[in-house]
């Protein structure tokens, strides 16, 4: 008589219990991971700022010339030979 009460009232509302509290579980994570990031880490912000000036500085102050030599393209295609190959 004790397992049938047990299997008719007692399984039942363990069930629904836990089915409840794995959906408010389900919904606290996903309240917690649409809310941003509470801290952002910005301590290099400036600094990253101050280098890509001066990298853009140092291309600004690289003589005209530089542009006017060959790439490593054209000269690979001066340098290439075309061969012919006569027979079967």
């Amino acid at each position: 008589m004790d397992f049938r009460l047990l299997s008719a009232v007692a399984f039942p509302l363990l069930m629904i219990i836990g089915g409840i509290a794995a959906w408010r579980a389900t919904m606290n994570q996903a309240d917690q991971d649409s809310k941003p990031a509470a801290w952002r880490d910005d301590s290099l912000d400036e600094w990253r700022k101050e280098r890509d000036a001066r990298a853009e500085a140092a291309r600004a102050s690289r003589p005209a010339e530089l542009s006017a030599t060959k790439t490593g393209q054209e000269e690979q295609q001066e340098t290439t030979k075309k061969h012919q190959r006569i027979g079967g």
